[in-house]
């Protein structure tokens, strides 16, 4: 809470602290090089003005020692908060996921010849008789590869009239696995042991991108959300198929969507707006949670993508705004933040969580995957070797494996 109120200052000084000239992202680094000018740390703000690619002058920070300014206006936030205030939640946060240091960090295989296209969602198979991924690229296929041997077990043609964007493998039942499109479709496919794969059903219900696919984690219903505005979820019928329930407008375009554990909500991410809604499947009412900390209505982030922690207990959430943030489950109480990643309202970032619920990953338009520890917030690695932008992350539900795909046309497998 000490860390948004910070934040929440800082946002309410921008408008008098910069000058005109002054772009959005270099505002940080304009009071770094401000607070080195005014120390005479001549040769390290030359090299920061290197760096920046920026020319510092006493222009760009209508005032002076802004840096120092919100250094001590922090460290007197932090004196008033004794610490016995600390919740009872942040005391277990701290000890139930702190990290051992062990997860992926090292690259252990980069495929470039599953597809001759962008690669734009990938997911591992959770049957455990397999060493199976599934990837969707912008050639329209969907391809399952054999990650151990390399071989391209089985290639979906001619399913979608675009390229898919979004898998999900069914918790209940490993060989079904659902895969949203451009086109507005969503396919549910039946994907065997031995890698052959069966079309199931269609669904053609939204009008634009369907740019998230979720199943409930009970495997009995799923959900999808578009660029067309609207939330539609489906329910498996008494013959085994699934039928569409419900269709939900909002005033924005959707980004993600994920269910809560007992499948009874789903939380949705909704551009150019500053609350998280749950949504009750049983009566279809809606319940907001305000991501800022002080209450207000102004959206100076949105959320863009979900992850649970393994424990049921939190909820991770990728903002517009180089942030991620976690929250107490089905609560506004912000738990932890992590920054570090850059990530803006043109990104669409993509997060993940290990299976310990130790660490977090969170793609960045810098090409790189970041690794926080969870209890810590601390940044523990970078993940370094697309060429282009990492659309999608999965972490193998049994293997300490992540998976990443990119617009370079490649799949990277860390260890």
């Amino acid at each position: 809470t000490i860390n948004n109120i910070y934040i929440y200052r800082m946002e309410s000084l921008k408008d008098r602290m910069f000058g005109e000239e002054v772009e959005e992202d270099d505002e940080l680094g304009m009071l770094i090089c401000q607070w080195l000018d005014e120390r005479g740390h001549a040769e390290a703000l030359k090299a920061l003005e290197h760096d920046l690619g920026k020319n510092y002058t006493n222009d760009c920070v209508k005032l002076g020692s802004q840096l120092q300014y919100i250094y001590n206006d922090y460290k007197d936030l932090q004196a008033s908060a004794a610490l016995s205030s600390m919740s009872l939640d942040d005391q277990e946060l701290d000890s139930d996921l702190l990290g051992d240091n062990v997860y992926p960090k090292e690259l252990q295989e980069q495929f470039t010849d599953i597809h001759k296209a962008n690669i734009l969602c990938m997911r591992f198979s959770p049957d455990p008789e397999t060493n199976m991924m599934v990837t969707g690229s912008t050639d329209k296929t969907i391809k399952v590869t054999d990650f151990i041997t390399k071989q391209v077990l089985y290639t979906f043609t001619d399913l979608a009239h675009a390229a898919f964007i979004a898998l999900d493998f069914c918790p209940t039942d490993p060989h079904l696995l659902l895969a949203s499109n451009i086109d507005g479709s969503t396919v549910l496919l039946r994907i065997e042991s031995s890698g052959i794969g069966h079309l199931v059903q269609t669904f053609k219900d939204h009008q634009k991108y369907v740019v998230r696919v979720r199943w409930s984690p009970d495997g009995r219903k799923f959900a999808t959300c578009s660029y067309d505005k609207t939330l539609k979820y489906y329910a498996q019928a008494d013959d085994g198929t699934f039928v569409l329930v419900n269709s939900i407008e909002f005033p924005y375009s959707l980004e993600s969507l994920v269910f809560t554990p007992d499948s009874q909500r789903i939380i949705t991410a909704c551009r150019e707006s500053n609350y998280l809604q749950y949504i009750n499947t049983e009566d279809n009412s809606i319940e907001k949670f305000n991501m800022n900390v002080t209450g207000d209505d102004h959206v100076s982030f949105s959320a863009m993508e979900f992850a649970i922690t393994p424990n049921k207990k939190y909820l991770l959430v990728s903002t517009d705004r180089s942030r991620l943030i976690l929250f107490k489950l089905g609560t506004d109480k912000q738990l932890r933040n992590f920054y570090g990643a850059t990530n803006d309202h043109y990104s669409t970032t993509r997060n993940a969580i290990d299976s310990t619920g130790h660490y977090i990953y969170s793609t960045s338009q810098d090409n790189i995957i970041y690794v926080w520890d969870i209890a810590t917030q601390k940044m523990v690695s970078k993940l370094k070797h697309h060429l282009s932008s990492v659309r999608d992350l999965s972490v193998h539900p049994s293997l300490n494996l992540l998976g990443t795909c990119s617009f370079d046309k490649s799949v990277c497998l860390w260890k």
